[in-house]
């Protein structure tokens, strides 16, 4: 009985050690895929969950696959970003189309913070912490906001001498100047939606949706 045990536990480890093996060919083939069609990104890593590995290796697409890259620059504006990318029914010919995804974008914190035209501009929480008044003892509270391909910070409240003033009880003039002076185009590559923007101790994130989207084109925009 011993003896049937161990067997059968051999073999379980050789099945495992086979298909842990095919599933870092197949993740492997992913990294590369990105690193041709998308030259400008480095830390480039990608996985296959265990289930939807028959089915990715039997058909002509990849069912779903997780892409993180660590650095990339995005074609227009020439911003140091990172991506994370869901994606489902990725086809195995050139050039690679993705039949759905989630992307996140996130421009790190240091980056927001220097390319800012705020005075003292650092990120608190959620929002963008900047000196306010002509003394710049007080402290505005920036969120981000997403309309129209246009990208800008709206006023949520300033805080002077330690009571906390609501963006509601400001003049409209002073909140459109700050949406004026911080507002930049945010144009998503074709087939991509802006599904929500914010803000963390990671950095300004972007998260876009879309079907039918070109691997190579992801880049474009932005």
């Amino acid at each position: 009985m011993k003896l049937r045990n161990v067997a059968a536990s051999v073999a379980f480890l050789v099945f495992s050690g086979g298909v842990i093996g095919i599933q870092q060919a197949a993740s492997k083939q992913i990294t590369l895929k990105v690193q041709q069609e998308m030259p400008n990104a480095s830390g480039i890593s990608a996985s296959i969950p265990l289930k939807d590995l028959p089915s990715s290796l039997t058909s002509n697409s990849i069912k779903s696959a997780q892409i993180n890259i660590d650095s990339f620059f995005l074609k227009e504006s020439g911003t140091k970003t990172s991506l994370k990318i869901s994606a489902s029914e990725i086809s195995k010919v050139k050039p690679t189309i993705i039949g759905s995804l989630e992307v996140t974008a996130t421009i790190s914190a240091q980056t927001i913070a220097e390319s800012s035209e705020f005075k003292d501009a650092q990120i608190v929480g959620n929002a963008l912490q900047v000196s306010a008044g002509s003394s710049g003892l007080g402290k505005a509270l920036l969120i981000p906001k997403y309309s129209d391909n246009q990208l800008y910070f709206e006023l949520q409240s300033v805080l002077f001498f330690g009571s906390e003033i609501p963006a509601s009880s400001l003049p409209a003039e002073l909140k459109n100047q700050i949406k004026t002076k911080s507002q930049r185009t945010l144009t998503p590559p074709n087939g991509l939606t802006v599904k929500s923007v914010s803000l963390s101790s990671k950095g300004l994130s972007v998260k876009m949706t879309g079907s039918k989207v070109q691997l190579g084109t992801l880049g474009s925009g932005l």
